[in-house]
């Protein structure tokens, strides 16, 4: 049995926020306690399944960091229903499905994505791993092991070091002062004690009164209530009761952190201020919470500080990682502040100043469909208890209650200290004594001008049948499309054009600044305003009122430029090395035919004749663009077919790129395939066989439109040439037969990518598609052929055989595929020569001699 939870006219609103048109949702509890919330999207192409618990790395025993983090990692190491190790992951890959998991200070959630069709499958699988996992004692040691090894990667990963940083600010006595991340020093004694001090934790705290399961997808809403039902009440009830979360917080203060490794040269800093909220206040004043974070993100703040100081970026926060409720402002500047006065002067009175007057409500959030179900369930997995009398918000949010984090370079003539498990430097900031502590007593500031002027335009009339306006050297438009099943009063344009790629991330670094404001503004008027930039060119995308959105793209347009400056080598990335060398299968030039200075396309309620002339406009305003011979080589230790990274942190990491024969959507389907047969066998080859690290991984991905799958592996103790040499016999001796598939198995993998590939879920991904379509694939000028692009896609890949696969995976054994090898080694250790790398792996026999 089940009853519906009342909700009131603005949790409602909450509770639908974030989905698309013709969607439905219920939130329901059962008489287990489980609380169970479903949305139905007749457009979604899968269905996203998410089982949350309410506790997190707060709630683990002293004495035994790092035991939730475990646990989560056992929930996958075998079940009572699926005892066998990597069953449950094996059953996802079949399906062309999805999963992860994460823990957090107070919430553990598992997700999954699938096809529909596995609904009822993928939830009697999720309620058996979450409700009896097998922790069996030797798997749990090997898993130390693993979670040993991404604490080691981690620690090259500021985000670590920042929560390290931010312990100084609670009091000694609270869990979150120490790091959770957990390792064998944290995770010691003997697997069988280790595995019934688990047990426990597990029985105490996965038990229906803190837990939630949530599914969207295109079923029906009432169907998928009822699956929800039918299978929550196999979970138990009867846990304990959550323990009130303790106040973290120590006084007010300030300090400056960095981590243990040099700092990339022009990689800026971060200021962050913080104004902690209690858990009651947060949830009584959330709307209002939201309206705030919507008035201080408008551009006027961001014009403020941008006078003062070299802002890149300002992002506002209600949920910023490690605080708990908190409302925070992150600054990210392009160079070192050497005063931080004057920022901190408007930053701190910017809350308080912004609530003295009424509060607009706040734009609609962003449709995201991956989001929703994890937002949705974990919020209901935690927040159990009812709204509390406080005092009012401005109380909290005074000036001085803000703790003050900075991310910088460290200085010679101060005085740092070093956490010892982590190695983070850090040191105490004093900060300016005038400042006033609340609105009502300080000067309101004069307020800028707004920094986004958009001139309402004529409405657009109908015309000619949607197309090609104009095709040459000059100008390629088109206009029209993508038809949805949603009517819009919306408009949509999407402009591109060639650039330096040598230089691209440091002019795309700047564009994004000289937008801060720009950017800002529109959101907070109901536009969105996105600028990349790939080996293919730059290109932006703005959405929102047809009769401004050409001035809203010409001032875009306006603020592009190319410097010199552009052409320097990329800094080092920081954070996890495995992410780093996947992005290197976004980047690097590939061979493209001769195209036209800018593409645009225009869809939505603008008309053709508008969109000609605003074409026109725009092609005068952007610049010409810079001289497009090649840059200088970075300085890395480069040959043929492999490229060696600069040194980045302690690990060793390799990745065997692969690159498609061509740019065709057969090619793309079939490495799509070989990506999906790949992963789960890979991943568990290299960290269960292996025992390398906890990074190793099977990914697809697209430069400028060329498909392109990496081999990943991280490690910290296997050599470079060892993390070669197994790549390399994976794909000797598991990359054919794992590919060769009866048709049965073909067609289970068919539905997976279609799930995740086929046609679009929300206008704004139909949008994405056409457009990268038209930047990248060749398309039939036709209406029918570039309107829905995915479509014909969609026939090729019905049309894929058996032998389709195992061919392309042959070739991909017998090294016949195109391939490039990325390396990375400590700045400690030397770089292998060529011949080692040969022997050890690239002369290993062919495929069919293993035969």
């Amino acid at each position: 049995m089940s009853e519906a939870v009342s909700t009131g006219a603005s949790d409602k609103a909450l509770l639908e926020a974030g989905l698309p048109l013709g969607s439905r949702c219920a939130i329901h509890r059962l008489s287990n306690g489980l609380r169970i919330v479903a949305a139905e999207v007749p457009e979604a192409r899968q269905l996203r399944l998410v089982g949350a618990v309410g506790v997190g790395y707060l709630d683990e025993p002293t004495g035994c960091r790092g035991l939730a983090h475990l646990l989560e990692h056992g929930l996958f190491l075998g079940s009572a229903d699926s005892p066998a190790e990597g069953e449950f992951v094996a059953w996802v890959g079949e399906q062309g499905g999805r999963y992860n998991a994460h823990t957090d200070e107070g919430v553990t959630d598992v997700h999954l994505h699938l096809p529909p069709e596995a609904a009822d499958e993928g939830l009697r699988r999720l309620i058996d791993l979450l409700a009896h996992p097998r922790l069996d004692a030797e798997r749990l040691a090997r898993e130390v092991g693993v979670l040993d090894a991404e604490f080691r990667a981690r620690l090259a990963d500021p985000a670590l070091h920042r929560l390290a940083a931010l312990g100084r600010f609670f009091r000694p006595d609270h869990p979150a002062r120490l790091c959770h991340a957990g390792h064998r020093g944290t995770l010691g004694g003997s697997p069988e004690a280790l595995a019934a001090r688990l047990d426990v934790f597990h029985r105490r705290h996965y038990r229906t009164e803190r837990m939630a399961l949530a599914t969207l997808g295109p079923l029906p809403l009432e169907q998928q209530l009822a699956l929800l039902e039918r299978h929550g009440t196999r979970l138990l009830s009867g846990g304990s009761d959550p323990v009130p979360a303790a106040w973290r917080w120590s006084y007010p203060g300030a300090l400056a952190w960095c981590p243990p490794a040099p700092t990339p040269p022009g990689a800026g800093t971060t200021l962050e201020l913080i104004w902690p909220l209690p858990d009651a206040v947060a949830r009584t004043y959330r709307r209002q919470l939201m309206a705030l974070t919507a008035r201080l993100a408008n551009g006027h703040l961001a014009a403020r500080l941008q006078a003062t100081a070299a802002l890149h970026d300002l992002i506002i926060d209600t949920a910023p990682e490690g605080t708990g409720p908190a409302l925070a402002l992150r600054l990210a500047l392009e160079e070192p502040a050497p005063d931080l006065s004057d920022l901190l002067a408007v930053c701190r009175q910017a809350p308080t100043q912004c609530l003295a007057g009424p509060l607009p409500p706040p734009p609609a959030p962003p449709i995201d469909l991956d989001a929703w179900p994890r937002h949705q369930a974990c919020r209901l997995a935690v927040d159990a208890a009812s709204p509390a009398d406080e005092p009012p918000l401005a109380h909290w949010l005074a000036g001085d209650r803000c703790r003050v984090l900075w991310r910088c370079e460290p200085q010679t003539n101060a005085s740092w200290s070093t956490l010892d498990e982590t190695g983070t430097c850090w040191r105490p900031l004093s900060l300016p004594s005038s400042l006033p502590s609340s609105s009502a007593e300080a000067d309101p500031p004069r307020r800028p001008p707004p920094p986004l002027h958009l001139s309402p335009e004529p409405a657009p009339a109908g015309g000619p049948t949607p197309g090609c306006l104009r095709r040459d050297t000059r100008l390629t438009l088109w206009w029209g499309g993508p038809a949805w099943p949603h009517p819009t009063e919306q408009a949509s344009w999407c402009l591109g054009w060639t650039a330096d790629p040598a230089g691209h991330e440091a002019r795309l670094r700047r564009w994004h600044r000289h937008t801060l404001t720009l950017r800002q503004a529109a959101a907070s008027r109901g536009f969105t305003l996105d600028l990349a930039s790939d080996a293919g060119g730059d290109w932006l995308m703005a959405q929102g009122d047809p009769r401004r959105i050409a001035s809203l793209v010409e001032q875009a347009i306006a603020a592009w430029t190319t410097d010199p400056a552009d052409r320097r080598a990329t800094s080092p990335a920081e954070g996890l090395l495995a992410t780093t060398l996947l992005l290197q299968l976004e980047s690097g030039s590939v061979h493209r035919d001769a195209r036209p200075r800018l593409l645009g396309w225009a869809s939505g309620k603008l008309g053709p004749q508008e969109v000609a002339r605003d074409a026109e406009r725009f092609a005068d305003t952007l610049a010409a663009p810079a001289d497009l011979s090649p840059a200088t080589a970075p300085a890395t230790a480069e040959a043929i077919g492999e490229t060696w990274l600069p040194p980045q942190g302690e690990e060793r990491a390799v990745m065997l790129e692969v690159r498609g024969v061509d740019t065709s959507p057969r090619t793309r389907w079939v490495l799509k395939l070989l990506a999906t047969c790949h992963d789960a066998a890979f991943h568990h080859e290299m960290r269960q066989r292996h025992g390398f690290g906890y990074v190793a991984a099977v990914r697809y991905r697209e430069a400028a439109g060329w498909p392109r799958l990496g081999y990943v592996v991280q490690s910290p103790w296997a050599s470079v040439a060892e993390l070669n040499r197994a790549i390399d016999d994976f794909l000797l001796r598991q990359g054919e037969p794992l590919a060769r598939l009866d048709e049965a198995g073909l067609a289970r993998l068919k539905r997976g990518l279609l799930a995740r590939h086929g046609a679009p879920e929300t206008r704004r991904e139909a949008i994405e598609r056409t457009w990268q379509a038209l930047r990248h694939h060749h398309v039939s000028a036709e209406p029918t052929g570039w309107m829905a692009p995915w479509e014909a896609e969609l026939v090729v890949l019905e049309g894929l055989g058996v032998d389709d696969l195992a061919m392309t995976a042959g070739a991909l054994a017998d090294a016949t595929l195109s391939r490039h090898w990325w390396y990375h080694t400590p700045a400690t250790s030397p770089l292998p020569c060529r011949n080692a790398l040969v022997s050890l792996g690239h002369n290993l026999p062919s495929r069919r001699h293993l035969d």
